[in-house]
């Protein structure tokens, strides 16, 4: 079947052909690699909460199409700014920013939105001025999320959000991972992880050609990671990397960052303004190497909100920071990390217990929040 011909027959099925009772709970995601950070809330809510939902997604390729799950999936893409526009459910779960403010805008209908976070990152440096404005209910993945959001309150006289202390089902997920991989022996090769962020500074652009001919001339073998937005924005970087190293034992090139296994094979990470950072650190205990390129600002009045960007403020405690103009520094970091890794655990383990809401339990934080929502409205 054509994606236009399922999208219109998934719109006619949604509208016309599925109930207001089935369609209480709907999930939005626009790409397959989402579905990841709605999984423990799905899970929940089907298994204890035995809720129908319905799950939307922009992903012509998306699992969740096919999945065996009892949920009534939906295609629609072309047609999402029109079909967001007449949504008729009683709670919408997304984890899109900047509701409400480009092409996706609240439903003319009186729907309840909840935003669900994909990074630890805090929220008013890397998003967008006003990301999360137009959400009514936000499951904070932290207490440095509920300080940001409600400081931009105060400073603009918004309305108060429905702020709910939820975590963040990504780390435990390669918590658990990490925990029952099996142990590997010293003596083969370091696995070196390679996940920037998105944007014009990320590693990749600036030096990722260069850093990776570094590591594997050293010997390690090297996953690179792009971000999604990164093989959509920049397709000709990856395809140089993967010309240049794609056929080189040790090298792999991952395309798809829903998965946890390249975070629990990797010794070390390397990484840059990523969020990524945080899942790895709280995930295996292990430190990170940060790449110091330029910030990634798409809020320039970030400032005024007086708060540090969580991922200012932690790179030095949960790793070494170096100048992408100097990498010949790079390799002895790596064993350094390598060799200290358990003198970072303490304090990993205690800046996770500070940043970290609900840990062991946000699938139940989660559904209980999004049930009691969906039962009230």
């Amino acid at each position: 079947m054509t994606k236009i011909k399922k999208e219109l027959r998934d719109c006619f099925r949604f509208f016309f052909r599925t109930t207001a009772e089935e369609k209480r709970i709907v999930f939005y995601s626009e790409y397959r690699s989402y579905y990841s950070y709605f999984e423990g809330a799905i899970r929940e809510l089907l298994e204890t909460h035995k809720a129908p939902l319905c799950y939307v997604t922009s992903d012509f390729s998306d699992p969740i199409l096919q999945s065996p799950l009892p949920i009534r999936t939906f295609y629609v893409h072309r047609l999402l700014p029109l079909f967001m526009l007449f949504l008729d459910a009683r709670v919408c779960v997304m984890t899109l920013t900047d509701l409400n403010k480009f092409h996706l805008r609240r439903s003319m209908r009186n729907v309840h939105y909840v935003y669900i976070f994909h990074s630890l990152i805090s929220t008013h440096m890397q998003y967008r001025e006003g990301a999360f404005d137009h959400y009514d209910t936000i499951l904070c993945a932290g207490p440095h999320h509920m300080r940001e959001i409600r400081q931009r309150e105060e400073m603009i006289n918004l309305p108060k959000k429905n702020l709910v202390p939820a975590g963040y089902y990504r780390v435990e997920r390669v918590k658990e991972a990490f925990l029952s991989a099996p142990l590997k022996l010293s003596s083969e090769p370091k696995v070196v992880l390679v996940a920037p962020s998105w944007g014009k500074q990320n590693i990749l652009e600036v030096c990722g050609a260069s850093l990776v001919r570094l590591l594997i001339a050293a010997g390690h073998h090297v996953t690179v990671r792009p971000h999604p937005e990164t093989m959509r924005r920049s397709p000709e970087l990856i395809a140089n990397l993967e010309d240049e190293f794609g056929r080189m034992k040790g090298f792999i090139l991952e395309k798809s960052v829903a998965g946890f296994s390249s975070l629990v094979a990797a010794d070390v990470l390397i990484t840059d303004w990523s969020g990524v950072a945080f899942e790895y650190a709280f995930g295996t205990e292990r430190p990170v190497l940060f790449l110091d390129v330029p910030k990634k600002v798409n809020n320039p009045s970030f400032e005024t909100l007086h708060l540090q960007p969580l991922e200012v403020v932690a790179r030095e405690k949960i790793g070494i920071v170096i100048s992408p103009t100097r990498l010949e520094e790079v390799i002895p970091a790596i064993t350094k990390l390598v060799e200290k890794r358990e003198e970072y655990h303490t304090c990993i383990r205690t800046l996770r217990s500070e940043t970290v809401y609900e840990l062991g339990s946000s699938s139940r934080a989660m559904g209980e929040s999004i049930m009691s929502l969906a039962r009230s409205l």
